[in-house]
């Protein structure tokens, strides 16, 4: 049977609501960080902080909406809350947001990198948690009902005689913090095969998907939008950068994605942007050896030619806007970078015997 490795970016997200990086670091931007207490009026927006530290509070914004019969979370029910939501305020949430308003990086992880230092580890874990905040709420809002790469992947699984194998086989190299793949996935086997929902979340877990970086939980831990949910200090502990992966690099986590890759027939990189660090966190270096063997298709829509040209060069790909043959050529075809999305990847390169 083929081994397909894909290697999944904030791209695949997208047609389905989620934020790339930079679309990500907009939100955080535009975020109403709320006011301090006593407030002036109760319209001065959610005491998100209750969800985000119900560590500390013990109750969610849930409890009370239903305890204050609102549609709004804006009243904490004892001064003693007040006292702590406001010393939260003063010490990381004011600062975090005076300093993502103006910052110059482009995206989250980078912004974040800066925070990373040890009298700003609050900070980071503040920013993770507002991520995972942000993240859930695209999830919630996700639109699925999009027919986009994900379905026509296992539309395509879907009519092997073998396709329990084949799914458990593959291998998915995301580094997404959200779910939206393993859900698809969820709805796939409890609509489209009738399994009970445990055997769907058991069939998952025996799937080869991996967040390299880190992500919200699995399904069973954290349901697919859950915002209030009351576990954002374990769900920031799980979520990595970059440059922590860098520095935390565990070798035999590359050790595995480099055995996946090696004995891999056919790779598909999607929705990427091809930061170095983050080819080199799972074991791809300048040049690309191990996958050299293997069928490569990789996107890169909307790419600047110089961009496509490092790439290209980098994981030795030819770039399939350059070719000036008439006739498809099999070394071109089999080993290609593509102005093209997620889906036409699918469509165009990923057959099954």
């Amino acid at each position: 049977m083929m081994s397909d490795v894909f290697i999944i970016g904030a791209g695949c997200s997208v047609p389905y609501g989620f934020p790339t990086g930079a679309m990500l670091m907009e939100k955080l931007k535009n975020f109403d960080y709320g006011t301090k207490f006593p407030r002036k009026n109760y319209s001065d927006g959610d005491i998100f902080l209750v969800d985000l530290y119900q560590e500390h509070f013990g109750y969610s914004s849930t409890d009370n909406k239903i305890e204050y019969q609102s549609d709004y979370a804006k009243v904490l029910p004892c001064p003693e809350h007040e006292k702590l939501y406001n010393q939260l305020m003063d010490a990381i949430v004011l600062p975090f947001s005076r300093s993502v308003r103006n910052s110059m990086m482009v995206s989250t992880d980078e912004f974040l990198k800066n925070r990373l230092g040890q009298k700003q580890n609050e900070q980071a874990d503040f920013g993770k948690r507002l991520i995972a905040y942000e993240i859930l709420k695209a999830e919630q809002a996700s639109r699925l009902w999009n027919i986009d790469w994900i379905q026509h992947l296992l539309s395509r699984i879907d009519q092997q005689p073998n396709w329990k194998e084949i799914l458990k086989q593959t291998v998915f190299l995301t580094f997404n913090y959200d779910r939206v793949l393993e859900y698809c996935i969820f709805l796939y086997l409890t609509s489209d095969k009738q399994y009970a929902d445990a055997d769907a979340h058991a069939f998952i877990k025996e799937m080869q998907i991996f967040h390299v970086n880190g992500f919200i939980g699995s399904l069973e831990e954290i349901p697919f939008g859950a915002v209030e949910n009351g576990k954002y200090q374990e769900i920031a502990k799980g979520m990595e950068t970059v440059w922590e992966k860098r520095q935390n690099r565990d070798e035999s986590e590359k050790e595995k994605y480099q055995g996946f890759l090696k004995n891999a027939e056919r790779v598909y990189f999607m929705g990427f942007s091809y930061i170095p660090d983050n080819l080199e966190s799972i074991g791809i270096p300048r040049g690309a050896e191990i996958i050299r063997n293997a069928k490569v298709y990789a996107t890169a829509m909307g790419l600047s030619p110089q961009n496509r040209l490092r790439i290209s060069s980098y994981l030795d790909l030819k770039d399939f806007e350059k070719r000036n043959e008439p006739e498809p050529m099999p070394e071109i075809e089999n080993r290609i970078l593509k102005d093209a999305s997620a889906v036409d990847l699918i469509l165009d390169y990923y057959t099954l015997a």
